[in-house]
């Protein structure tokens, strides 16, 4: 029996009366944890889930400084990381709509391949434009994050989402994690090209994996997709707001942690490796805020937990501009990337909270594409404030787009999750 589409849902779907229950009985699941019939196809997800962030961020330490050795000034940098989140920005509603009629897995797997032709060009790239070009090919393969993210959950029982959301995101940073901490080695022994063509042949790897997958197929709706669906999800309160904070860290990651950080880092006279360093730092944290998200959400509520994320993020920040030593700038990272963590986490759940099963790959798509906005204009505005006032005047916009963020957590109140 399919899930039934609701025509006027409430902002969380799992506050209808009845609704958890309801839907147990139709899905046939009682657990958060996978059925043994679908851990097979859950461990290969998996490993093509970390395959496809290795492939998008073994060389997110040098990238930038490959553009400015290239002859790129600080906004063509910052044009170049921003190249990243075009086709997310115009791509992640398709895809979500597209998967919840047809599947996920089709489009996982064109998105990885995308991920690992685009590494391939960045290889190969001569001047900043090209890099620009490969750039925006390797953000339309991350635009398929919305079928891959909402394939992994849907091995899990749909009425918790958040702990499935919990382990994809712990996947999802340590990949990134990983792939910084090593891709800026390999770029200091073997040359910065070579990271390049080191994500393609993991990015092909991680397509090996998925194909074998199974698709399960409990979730998806026995009615008829009706682009009604789309417009009442982008009418949601619930989905607008939590978009609109995820805006705002996207705008610092992109614009701060893999944008003029690294070129701030190696003007402080670190190599290439102890740039890597300095990321996988904060990524590290971010684990830690990842795997805590369900704790803290639970014991301090949806919206202390989105307070706390931001405050941490906030702090290192306002540090950032007056640090000159290279550990130090490690620590504050940390500490920014631990207030990422936990944010990302608590706010990919509230998205899976908006909406039915089957119509989350919907709402996935068009949350990322809404927050894709942050990625686009986080590295853009930063590029053009480092060329006119200097990079210490970036992490100050940031804190203030941070705190803008955060305020909007006091417009209505965000369910538990």
């Amino acid at each position: 029996m399919g899930v039934q589409v609701i025509d006027k849902p409430p902002d969380s779907y799992l506050t209808i009366k009845g609704g958890a229950e309801a839907l147990r009985s139709q899905t046939g699941s009682q657990s958060a944890e996978p059925k043994s019939s679908s851990r097979r196809g859950l461990i290969l997800v998996g490993i093509a889930t970390f395959a496809f962030w290795v492939s998008l961020y073994l060389y997110s330490p040098v990238l930038p400084l490959r553009a400015r050795e290239l002859g790129a000034s600080a906004t063509m940098i910052g044009v170049v990381v921003a190249a990243y989140a075009i086709g997310q920005v115009t791509l992640r509603i398709p895809i979500g709509i597209g998967s919840d009629i047809v599947g996920r897995k089709p489009f996982a797997i064109a998105a990885i391949a995308l991920c690992a032709i685009g590494a391939v060009w960045l290889g190969l790239a001569t001047s900043p434009w090209s890099l620009f070009a490969a750039r925006t090919l390797t953000g339309i393969g991350a635009a398929g994050w919305v079928a891959i993210s909402v394939l992994y959950s849907s091995h899990f029982d749909p009425v918790r989402p958040g702990r499935a959301m919990s382990y994809v995101m712990v996947i999802n940073t340590t990949a990134i994690m990983l792939a910084t901490l090593i891709g800026g080695v390999i770029a200091e022994r073997l040359g910065t090209t070579s990271v390049f063509f080191g994500a393609a042949g993991v990015g092909f790897a991680g397509v090996l994996f998925l194909l074998p997958a199974r698709e399960p197929t409990a979730h998806r709706s026995g009615q008829p997709y009706s682009i009604k669906v789309f417009f009442r999800l982008l009418r949601s309160p619930l989905l607008l707001q939590v978009s609109a904070i995820a805006v705002a860290l996207q705008f610092v990651t992109f614009g701060v942690n893999f944008g003029f950080l690294p070129v701030y880092a190696e003007d402080m006279g670190a190599s290439k490796a102890v740039v890597g360093y300095i990321q996988a730092a904060g990524l590290i944290a971010a684990i830690a805020g990842t795997a805590l998200s369900p704790f803290l959400a639970r014991r301090f509520g949806t919206s202390s937990a989105v307070l706390i994320a931001s405050a941490a993020t906030l702090a290192s920040l306002v540090a950032m501009p007056f640090t000159h030593g290279l550990t130090l700038l490690g620590a504050e990272q940390a500490l920014n990337g631990f207030g990422r963590g936990l944010l990302n986490t608590v706010l990919i759940s509230l998205t899976l909270q908006s909406a039915p099963p089957a119509e989350r790959a919907t709402a996935m798509g068009t949350y990322q594409a809404l927050y894709a906005i942050g990625m686009l204009t986080g590295p853009a505005v930063s590029g053009a404030v480092a060329d006119g006032a200097g990079i210490e005047w970036v992490f100050g916009v940031s804190a203030i787009v941070t705190i803008a963020g955060a305020g909007l957590v006091f417009v209505r109140k965000l369910p538990q999750v």
